[in-house]
Protein backbone atom coordinates (compact mmCIF):
# COMPACT_ATOMS: atom_id res chain seq x y z
CA UNK A 1 0.00 0.00 0.00
CA UNK A 2 1.73 3.50 -0.87
CA UNK A 3 2.02 5.73 1.99
CA UNK A 4 0.89 9.55 1.53
CA UNK A 5 2.96 11.82 3.10
CA UNK A 6 1.50 14.95 4.55
CA UNK A 7 2.49 18.20 4.34
CA UNK A 8 4.63 18.57 6.81
CA UNK A 9 6.55 15.88 5.41
CA UNK A 10 6.40 16.77 2.22
CA UNK A 11 8.15 20.45 2.73
CA UNK A 12 10.60 18.46 4.83
CA UNK A 13 11.23 16.15 1.43
CA UNK A 14 11.55 19.47 -1.07
CA UNK A 15 13.49 21.58 1.28
CA UNK A 16 16.28 18.69 1.07
CA UNK A 17 15.55 19.24 -2.32
CA UNK A 18 16.13 22.84 -3.07
CA UNK A 19 19.15 22.87 -0.74
CA UNK A 20 20.95 20.56 -2.98
CA UNK A 21 20.10 21.91 -5.91
CA UNK A 22 21.44 25.46 -4.73
CA UNK A 23 24.86 24.01 -3.97
CA UNK A 24 26.41 20.81 -3.88
CA UNK A 25 25.96 18.90 -0.22
CA UNK A 26 28.43 18.22 2.35
CA UNK A 27 29.27 14.29 3.71
CA UNK A 28 27.86 15.53 6.72
CA UNK A 29 24.61 16.77 4.49
CA UNK A 30 24.65 13.88 2.93
CA UNK A 31 24.71 11.25 5.80
CA UNK A 32 21.74 13.36 7.16
CA UNK A 33 19.75 12.81 4.31
CA UNK A 34 20.13 9.30 4.20
CA UNK A 35 19.50 9.01 7.89
CA UNK A 36 16.12 11.06 7.39
CA UNK A 37 15.24 9.30 4.65
CA UNK A 38 15.85 5.87 6.18
CA UNK A 39 14.35 6.67 9.09
CA UNK A 40 10.41 7.00 8.07
CA UNK A 41 8.90 4.79 4.94
CA UNK A 42 6.99 7.93 4.74
CA UNK A 43 9.96 10.16 4.14
CA UNK A 44 11.63 8.23 1.08
CA UNK A 45 7.43 8.31 -0.31
CA UNK A 46 7.42 12.24 -0.30
CA UNK A 47 11.35 12.39 -1.79
CA UNK A 48 9.54 10.17 -4.56
CA UNK A 49 7.42 12.81 -4.97
CA UNK A 50 9.46 15.13 -4.68
CA UNK A 51 11.61 14.07 -7.28
CA UNK A 52 8.80 13.58 -9.51
CA UNK A 53 7.40 16.89 -9.49
CA UNK A 54 10.93 18.46 -10.30
CA UNK A 55 10.87 16.63 -14.07
CA UNK A 56 7.68 19.19 -14.48
CA UNK A 57 9.72 22.68 -13.37
CA UNK A 58 10.05 23.23 -16.94
CA UNK A 59 6.18 24.10 -17.04
CA UNK A 60 7.18 27.10 -14.74
CA UNK A 61 8.70 30.33 -15.49
CA UNK A 62 12.28 30.41 -15.69
CA UNK A 63 12.26 33.38 -12.92
CA UNK A 64 10.79 30.83 -10.49
CA UNK A 65 13.42 27.95 -11.55
CA UNK A 66 16.22 30.51 -11.07
CA UNK A 67 15.43 30.97 -7.52
CA UNK A 68 15.98 27.17 -6.89
CA UNK A 69 19.78 28.32 -7.22
CA UNK A 70 19.92 31.34 -4.91
CA UNK A 71 19.96 31.14 -0.75
CA UNK A 72 17.83 32.26 2.31
CA UNK A 73 14.33 33.13 2.20
CA UNK A 74 14.11 32.73 -1.72
CA UNK A 75 15.21 29.31 -1.14
CA UNK A 76 11.74 28.77 1.17
CA UNK A 77 9.84 30.61 -1.26
CA UNK A 78 10.83 27.46 -3.78
CA UNK A 79 9.71 24.92 -1.29
CA UNK A 80 6.06 26.65 -1.27
CA UNK A 81 6.32 27.19 -4.86
CA UNK A 82 6.51 23.18 -5.33
CA UNK A 83 3.61 22.77 -2.64
CA UNK A 84 1.81 25.64 -5.20
CA UNK A 85 3.01 23.27 -8.18
CA UNK A 86 1.92 20.21 -7.18
CA UNK A 87 -1.54 21.76 -7.54
CA UNK A 88 -2.73 20.73 -3.62
CA UNK A 89 -2.00 23.52 -1.40
CA UNK A 90 -1.96 20.53 0.91
CA UNK A 91 -5.48 20.13 1.80
CA UNK A 92 -5.09 16.47 1.81
CA UNK A 93 -3.47 15.13 -1.26
CA UNK A 94 -5.87 16.60 -3.94
CA UNK A 95 -4.18 17.31 -7.04
CA UNK A 96 -4.83 18.41 -10.76
CA UNK A 97 -4.61 16.42 -13.50
CA UNK A 98 -1.22 17.75 -15.54
CA UNK A 99 1.33 17.00 -12.45
CA UNK A 100 2.71 13.91 -11.70
CA UNK A 101 1.26 13.94 -8.54
CA UNK A 102 -2.51 14.02 -10.10
CA UNK A 103 -1.52 10.52 -12.10
CA UNK A 104 -3.04 8.08 -9.54
CA UNK A 105 -6.07 8.52 -11.36
CA UNK A 106 -4.53 8.39 -14.64
CA UNK A 107 -5.97 5.16 -16.35
CA UNK A 108 -2.66 3.23 -17.10
CA UNK A 109 0.58 4.72 -16.04
CA UNK A 110 3.99 3.32 -15.34
CA UNK A 111 6.42 4.05 -12.15
CA UNK A 112 10.26 5.33 -12.96
CA UNK A 113 12.10 2.55 -14.65
CA UNK A 114 8.75 0.69 -15.53
CA UNK A 115 7.81 -0.66 -18.91
CA UNK A 116 4.25 -1.27 -19.60
CA UNK A 117 2.31 -2.97 -22.62
CA UNK A 118 -1.29 -2.31 -24.11
CA UNK A 119 -3.72 -3.66 -26.26
CA UNK A 120 -7.08 -1.36 -26.78
CA UNK A 121 -10.00 -2.31 -27.83
CA UNK A 122 -9.24 -1.48 -31.42
CA UNK A 123 -6.10 -3.66 -31.38
CA UNK A 124 -3.84 -0.70 -31.49
CA UNK A 125 -0.97 -1.46 -29.36
CA UNK A 126 0.53 1.10 -26.92
CA UNK A 127 3.59 0.88 -25.12
CA UNK A 128 4.18 3.20 -22.46
CA UNK A 129 7.76 4.48 -21.23
CA UNK A 130 9.37 4.83 -17.95
CA UNK A 131 6.99 8.06 -15.42
CA UNK A 132 4.11 7.83 -17.96
CA UNK A 133 0.31 8.13 -17.14
CA UNK A 134 -2.48 7.96 -19.74
CA UNK A 135 -6.36 8.06 -20.14
CA UNK A 136 -7.82 6.34 -22.88
CA UNK A 137 -11.00 7.37 -24.36
CA UNK A 138 -13.07 5.58 -26.99
CA UNK A 139 -16.30 6.70 -28.04
CA UNK A 140 -19.12 7.27 -31.06
CA UNK A 141 -16.80 9.77 -32.47
CA UNK A 142 -13.15 9.33 -31.83
CA UNK A 143 -10.62 7.25 -30.27
CA UNK A 144 -8.51 9.35 -27.96
CA UNK A 145 -5.32 9.16 -26.14
CA UNK A 146 -4.61 12.09 -23.28
CA UNK A 147 -0.98 11.61 -22.50
CA UNK A 148 -0.77 13.11 -19.33
CA UNK A 149 3.02 12.63 -18.86
CA UNK A 150 5.88 10.28 -20.28
CA UNK A 151 6.30 9.04 -23.49
CA UNK A 152 4.22 6.34 -25.73
CA UNK A 153 4.97 4.21 -28.99
CA UNK A 154 1.67 3.42 -30.62
CA UNK A 155 1.21 1.04 -33.33
CA UNK A 156 -2.53 1.80 -34.33
CA UNK A 157 -5.36 -0.77 -34.96
CA UNK A 158 -5.72 -2.94 -38.37
CA UNK A 159 -8.57 -4.03 -37.76
CA UNK A 160 -10.59 -1.18 -39.76
CA UNK A 161 -11.77 1.22 -37.45
CA UNK A 162 -13.14 4.55 -39.24
CA UNK A 163 -13.28 6.85 -35.90
CA UNK A 164 -10.31 9.12 -35.82
CA UNK A 165 -7.10 8.03 -33.78
CA UNK A 166 -5.60 11.48 -31.43
CA UNK A 167 -3.23 11.54 -29.13
CA UNK A 168 -3.39 14.83 -26.97
CA UNK A 169 -0.67 16.36 -24.81
CA UNK A 170 -0.39 19.55 -22.97
CA UNK A 171 0.72 21.00 -26.21
CA UNK A 172 -2.14 20.32 -28.81
CA UNK A 173 -3.08 16.91 -31.00
CA UNK A 174 -1.46 14.46 -33.12
CA UNK A 175 -3.61 12.75 -35.66
CA UNK A 176 -2.76 8.90 -36.96
CA UNK A 177 -3.10 8.50 -40.38
CA UNK A 178 -2.60 4.81 -40.21
CA UNK A 179 0.83 4.34 -38.74
CA UNK A 180 3.19 3.44 -35.86
CA UNK A 181 4.58 6.65 -34.14
CA UNK A 182 5.97 8.01 -30.73
CA UNK A 183 4.98 11.29 -28.51
CA UNK A 184 6.59 12.27 -25.46
CA UNK A 185 5.65 15.18 -23.21
CA UNK A 186 8.57 17.29 -22.66
CA UNK A 187 8.69 20.40 -19.78
CA UNK A 188 7.00 23.04 -22.27
CA UNK A 189 6.74 20.91 -25.56
CA UNK A 190 6.01 17.82 -27.13
CA UNK A 191 8.15 15.45 -29.74
CA UNK A 192 6.75 13.35 -32.24
CA UNK A 193 8.41 10.75 -34.19
CA UNK A 194 7.32 8.85 -36.82
CA UNK A 195 8.57 5.32 -37.98
CA UNK A 196 5.31 4.20 -40.23
CA UNK A 197 3.17 5.80 -42.62
CA UNK A 198 1.89 9.69 -41.60
CA UNK A 199 0.87 11.74 -38.65
CA UNK A 200 -0.53 15.16 -38.69
CA UNK A 201 0.20 17.85 -35.71
CA UNK A 202 -2.08 20.27 -34.46
CA UNK A 203 -0.83 22.52 -31.65
CA UNK A 204 -3.14 23.88 -29.45
CA UNK A 205 -3.44 27.80 -29.63
CA UNK A 206 -2.92 28.03 -34.00
CA UNK A 207 -4.83 26.32 -35.87
CA UNK A 208 -2.98 27.17 -39.20
CA UNK A 209 0.00 25.71 -37.64
CA UNK A 210 -0.63 21.82 -38.84
CA UNK A 211 2.03 19.75 -40.40
CA UNK A 212 2.43 16.18 -41.55
CA UNK A 213 5.09 14.10 -40.56
CA UNK A 214 6.28 11.44 -42.63
CA UNK A 215 8.21 8.41 -42.12
CA UNK A 216 11.42 8.76 -40.92
CA UNK A 217 10.69 12.24 -39.47
CA UNK A 218 10.04 13.81 -36.08
CA UNK A 219 9.50 17.58 -34.92
CA UNK A 220 9.53 19.34 -31.51
CA UNK A 221 5.84 21.47 -31.05
CA UNK A 222 4.44 23.71 -28.21
CA UNK A 223 0.81 25.36 -28.00
CA UNK A 224 1.93 28.14 -30.89
CA UNK A 225 4.72 26.55 -33.08
CA UNK A 226 5.85 23.44 -34.66
CA UNK A 227 9.63 23.30 -34.77
CA UNK A 228 11.91 21.84 -37.81
CA UNK A 229 11.47 17.96 -38.90
CA UNK A 230 14.35 16.34 -38.09
CA UNK A 231 15.19 12.74 -39.14
CA UNK A 232 13.77 10.18 -36.70
CA UNK A 233 15.10 6.59 -36.72
CA UNK A 234 13.84 2.96 -34.93
CA UNK A 235 16.61 3.56 -32.01
CA UNK A 236 15.13 6.49 -30.97
CA UNK A 237 12.24 4.42 -29.83
CA UNK A 238 14.82 1.57 -28.68
CA UNK A 239 13.45 2.05 -25.28
CA UNK A 240 10.42 0.17 -26.10
CA UNK A 241 13.03 -2.67 -26.23
CA UNK A 242 14.68 -1.77 -23.12
CA UNK A 243 17.61 0.00 -24.86
CA UNK A 244 19.23 3.22 -25.03
CA UNK A 245 21.27 3.45 -28.67
CA UNK A 246 23.59 6.15 -28.70
CA UNK A 247 26.52 7.04 -31.13
CA UNK A 248 28.67 10.01 -30.25
CA UNK A 249 26.66 11.09 -27.87
CA UNK A 250 27.77 13.96 -25.31
CA UNK A 251 28.05 11.84 -21.44
CA UNK A 252 25.72 14.73 -20.18
CA UNK A 253 22.80 14.21 -22.99
CA UNK A 254 23.29 10.06 -21.84
CA UNK A 255 23.10 10.59 -18.21
CA UNK A 256 20.12 12.69 -18.39
CA UNK A 257 18.57 10.03 -20.15
CA UNK A 258 19.47 7.37 -17.92
CA UNK A 259 17.97 9.95 -15.44
CA UNK A 260 14.69 9.41 -16.36
CA UNK A 261 14.88 5.36 -15.45
CA UNK A 262 16.17 5.50 -11.37
CA UNK A 263 14.96 7.05 -8.47
CA UNK A 264 17.20 9.91 -6.86
CA UNK A 265 19.77 12.01 -7.44
CA UNK A 266 22.27 11.38 -10.96
CA UNK A 267 24.57 13.79 -11.14
CA UNK A 268 27.40 14.68 -13.73
CA UNK A 269 29.90 17.53 -13.30
CA UNK A 270 30.41 19.83 -16.06
CA UNK A 271 33.84 18.06 -17.74
CA UNK A 272 32.67 14.89 -17.65
CA UNK A 273 29.15 15.51 -19.46
CA UNK A 274 31.20 16.78 -22.88
CA UNK A 275 33.17 13.58 -22.76
CA UNK A 276 32.03 11.67 -25.95
CA UNK A 277 30.00 7.89 -25.77
CA UNK A 278 28.66 5.31 -28.12
CA UNK A 279 26.87 2.24 -27.51
CA UNK A 280 23.87 -0.35 -26.73
CA UNK A 281 22.90 -0.13 -23.02
CA UNK A 282 20.09 -1.72 -21.14
CA UNK A 283 17.85 0.52 -19.20
CA UNK A 284 16.81 -2.10 -16.96
CA UNK A 285 19.89 -1.78 -14.91
CA UNK A 286 20.81 1.52 -15.03
CA UNK A 287 24.14 0.86 -12.42
CA UNK A 288 25.42 -1.99 -15.01
CA UNK A 289 25.63 1.22 -17.63
CA UNK A 290 27.38 3.16 -14.88
CA UNK A 291 29.77 0.87 -14.20
CA UNK A 292 30.48 0.41 -18.21
CA UNK A 293 30.78 3.87 -18.39
CA UNK A 294 33.76 3.75 -16.13
CA UNK A 295 35.44 1.34 -17.41
CA UNK A 296 35.30 2.52 -20.84
CA UNK A 297 35.98 6.37 -20.18
CA UNK A 298 37.66 8.93 -17.60
CA UNK A 299 35.31 9.00 -15.06
CA UNK A 300 34.75 8.21 -11.61
CA UNK A 301 31.16 6.84 -10.41
CA UNK A 302 30.71 7.20 -7.26
CA UNK A 303 27.61 6.14 -4.99
CA UNK A 304 26.95 8.26 -1.73
CA UNK A 305 23.87 6.19 -1.08
CA UNK A 306 21.53 4.31 -3.30
CA UNK A 307 19.64 7.66 -4.26
CA UNK A 308 22.52 9.88 -4.93
CA UNK A 309 25.04 8.96 -7.59
CA UNK A 310 27.98 11.58 -8.97
CA UNK A 311 30.00 10.75 -12.35
CA UNK A 312 33.28 13.01 -12.14
CA UNK A 313 35.86 13.66 -14.48
CA UNK A 314 39.12 11.31 -13.95
CA UNK A 315 41.98 13.25 -13.79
Amino acid sequence: MAIAPDRQVFEAAASWYVQFQAEPPTLAEKNAWQLWIDSDPAHLAAWNQVEQLQRHLGTLPQDLKRRALSTGQQRRQVVKLLLLAAGTGFVGWNVQQHTSLGNVWADYKTEIGQRRDLTLADGSQIQLNTDTAIDVTFDATQRLIRLRTGEILIQTGKLGDQRPFFVETQDGRVQALGTRFSVHQLSGSTRVGVLEDRVSIQPDDDSTAARILQAGEGADFDRRHIGLIQSFTSSQAAWSNGQLIVLDARLGDVIDELQRYRRGVLHCDARARELRVSGTFRLDSTDAVLANLQASLPINVRYFTRYWVSLSHRA
